[in-house]
């Protein structure tokens, strides 16, 4: 669809903007030099790269430590080459779980991807449905509930100690809730799990993530968070941010109008993105 205001106009521009972007720092597809040119081909108005932070397992999807600094220098040296053209800054997509300080980010996204066993292991909320499965059959008495209790009261704590910017994909146990159909979404049960503990959250000011990613990586049918949280968020006075958790520059963008959609269907009439003049502050409001 093509994004309009209530009075008709393209708003298109004001909302290209996205917080959470992924590089082949860590497990992106696409370097954080093509991501810059692209977003600025696509007439961007700010970019925030959010890779995800070290830690001292799964190697595969993080910023290896020993990188992390070049990580830092070449997301500096993108904002002083776009300074007056669009605006970028560094981020981080910190997990619970992850090893590297967030002091030197002008923002931190927090996310759960993963539960610890008792013995040591790490089992990815959105990874291996097998896996998963098998952690649910011995720490959850087989009860995919209990898992999302256990998910919740995770990130409830994480967020709350941590304070971050951004509450990434809050309701990521979707994921694999498509493919092992461990709990009904639509359930008492479970919505009251999910919104006692977003409520709790709101009491750290974070903004919460709409989160396209898995929309356009084809995976999700609609974005995280799901509508019945946003419509909640709202009414308790929260923020939202539209992000695209780009992986591949060529989905940079991808879901914004459905998200839009929702959002609009739901009563909101803004939605918060990162500034495009840094020096009027790190937030700015676009109207819907």
């Amino acid at each position: 669809m093509g994004l309009k205001n209530n009075d008709g106009e393209n708003m298109m521009t004001d909302l290209l903007s996205s917080a959470h972007v992924h590089t082949t720092f860590c497990d992106g597809k696409s370097s954080a030099k093509d991501i810059a040119h692209a977003a600025y081909e696509k007439s961007f108005v700010s970019l925030g790269f959010s890779s995800h932070a070290p830690q001292m397992f799964d190697s595969a999807h993080c910023i290896n430590p020993s990188k992390e600094e070049d990580y830092k220098d070449e997301i500096r040296r993108l904002k002083q080459e776009y300074k007056g053209r669009m605006a970028i800054y560094l981020g981080i997509e910190r997990d619970l779980f992850s090893c590297s300080e967030a002091d030197d980010y002008e923002y931190v996204i927090a996310s759960v991807h993963y539960f610890k066993t008792p013995d040591g292991r790490y089992i990815g909320v959105d990874g291996n449905s097998e896996a998963l499965q098998e952690y649910i059959n011995e720490y959850c008495d087989g009860n995919g509930i209990e898992m999302a209790k256990q998910y919740f009261s995770l990130f409830q704590d994480y967020v709350c100690e941590s304070k971050p910017s951004i509450i990434g994909h809050f309701d990521l146990v979707r994921y694999n809730n498509s493919i092992l159909h461990l709990y009904d979404e639509e359930s008492l049960e479970y919505r009251a799990l999910a919104l006692d503990a977003l409520r709790t959250m709101r009491e750290t000011n974070a903004l919460l993530e709409v989160n396209t990613g898995g929309v356009a990586r084809g995976y999700m049918l609609e974005p995280y968070s799901a509508p019945f949280l946003l419509k909640e968020w709202k009414a308790w006075g929260g923020e939202v941010i539209i992000n695209s958790d780009c992986h591949d520059l060529k989905l940079l963008d991808a879901g914004y109008g459905q998200a839009i959609d929702i959002l609009s269907a739901l009563g909101y009439d803004h939605v918060l993105r990162l500034s495009s003049d840094p020096s009027q502050g790190m937030w700015q409001t676009v109207r819907l």
